[in-house]
């Protein structure tokens, strides 16, 4: 630094004397002479303190860096001398979980300080492990080739034996058949089919505490919607579970929200079918309440508008068709529809005909399955053209009655026949339905069962129901 500053000197020096050597040197430019040398001395001085200053700072984190690690290391000897002291021998007893008899052979791993130890339980069950270091935290897991493998806590290690689960021995059994209603029009309830999951579930202590483990058995069912699960003796027995299946289910409804109106008349009663998901002893799916398996469609007015009304049921007990007995089969003979207008009935006023004219009536089967051949039948209208309240020559009375001719002859097959019927009366019967046309099966069954002896067998039937949701609201 020093050689810097002295050719600095110099060059100042050189300068000055060949601005003396000009002609015309005056006292300014002496003066900026000065302020250049003083300028190079002063950019002199900042460099030495700065060189100063790096220096000192590299000096401090060697200092600081050799003082970190000494303090690591200190740590490190601390750690491992306290590691050292807390070692200890471990000892466990591995038994049969049902017949508590000790374990022999049965592999015992746990992790110490990064590393894994293994060894076997002796004659007595017995493994043990020496020098080990350990954390409340720390597990051993436990196997046996045939027994289910468990794993365990230091704490609860240490607190009793260890139970490990023989599941060689499949002479247990459950089986059974799952039931489902995917069709409410009949009175049975259906099979599930092949290839439905169930799962037999067994918690299985670890020792004489509280804590447990579970172990699987799943198996499908066959083609007839039977299964059957193998399984050893579980000392608390079995849960099982069931795969949640999705299927359309045929149903009568009143309506869908698929519907812009969803009550009578604009919707009548009708057979569908909507995707449905069922899970056993899960019934929120409803089932709606269709009472009217049939009506009367009067032929549209002078508006165009249609006429419905319902059949005999609960709500409409007057609109009465009375049968009678036919062999196997039923006829009508008369007729009563004398309830017009409630809640669940329409307004007659509200359609107009020709006046003094016979209006077509006929019956619509809901179902399908109650009229073989409909009966022709007809209403009448007075000259204001509304439909009319009448008696008829075979007894009947009110709005609808069996069809004549001009001549008064009822037309050839008026009566029709009828394959369902109710008893009325010791002499008549009468077309009705008193009941929801929908059926429907839901029993619930618990599904936890023991078998913690050897050869147990259980029988259990499974139900599914008439569904747990729909994709779509029925009413």
């Amino acid at each position: 630094m020093k050689s810097k500053f002295t050719i600095l000197t110099v060059m100042a020096f050189a300068i000055l004397i060949a601005g003396c050597s000009k002609d015309k040197f005056n006292e300014n430019d002496a003066i900026n002479a000065q302020k250049d040398l003083l300028n190079l001395k002063y950019q002199h001085e900042l460099d030495l303190e700065t060189l100063k200053q790096k220096g000192a700072t590299a000096m401090q984190q060697l200092i600081n860096t050799a003082a970190l690690e000494q303090v690591k290391l200190n740590d490190s000897l601390k750690i491992k001398s306290a590691i050292a002291a807390k070692k200890q021998d471990y000892s466990l007893r591995v038994v049969d979980v049902i017949s508590n008899a000790p374990l022999s052979d049965a592999d015992v791993t746990v992790s110490s300080e990064g590393k894994i130890f293994a060894a076997k339980t002796n004659a007595q069950g017995i493994v043990t492990f020496t020098a080990l270091y350990l954390f409340p935290s720390s597990t051993f897991l436990i196997s046996k080739s045939g027994y289910a493998a468990t794993q365990i806590s230091l704490y609860l290690a240490a607190a009793g034996n260890v139970k490990l689960w023989n599941t060689t021995d499949l002479s247990n059994e459950i089986t059974g058949s799952l039931y489902i209603e995917t069709d409410l029009t009949n009175n049975t309830s259906e099979k599930v089919g092949a290839k439905v999951l169930v799962t037999a579930a067994a918690n299985i202590p670890t020792n004489s505490s509280s804590e447990t483990y579970t172990v699987y058995f799943p198996t499908y069912t066959d083609a007839t919607g039977t299964y059957s699960i193998k399984v050893p003796a579980a000392p608390n027995g079995y849960t099982l579970s069931f795969e949640q299946i999705t299927a359309d289910q045929r149903l009568y409804v009143n309506a869908t929200e698929d519907d812009a109106i969803t009550s009578f008349p604009s919707s009548l009663p009708r057979l569908t079918t909507v995707k449905t998901y069922f899970n056993v002893n899960n019934f929120n799916a409803p089932v709606p309440t269709v009472y009217n398996s049939y009506y009367f469609k009067v032929a549209a007015d002078k508006t165009g508008k249609t006429l419905y009304i319902p059949g005999n049921t609960y709500y409409n007990y007057y609109n009465q068709v009375l049968l009678s007995s036919a062999g196997d089969k039923f006829q009508v003979e008369k007729l009563n529809i004398t309830n017009t207008q409630n809640n669940n009935n329409p307004d007659f006023s509200m359609f107009t005909y020709d006046a003094n004219a016979k209006i077509n009536v006929e019956i619509v089967d809901v179902t399908g399955n109650t009229i073989t051949s409909a009966p022709k039948l007809m209403a009448t209208t007075g000259s204001n053209g509304k439909i009319a309240y009448t008696y008829s020559p075979e007894g009947g009375s009110g709005y609808v009655h069996l069809k004549r001719d001009d001549a008064g002859v009822l037309v050839p097959g008026a009566k029709g026949v009828v394959l369902k019927a109710v008893s009325y009366d010791s002499y008549n019967y009468v077309l009705s339905n008193y009941s929801n046309i929908n059926s429907v099966t839901n029993r619930g069954v618990s599904n936890t069962y023991l078998l913690n002896n050897k050869g147990d067998k259980k029988v259990v039937n499974f139900y599914y129901g008439s569904g747990d949701s729909r994709v779509k609201q029925v009413y």
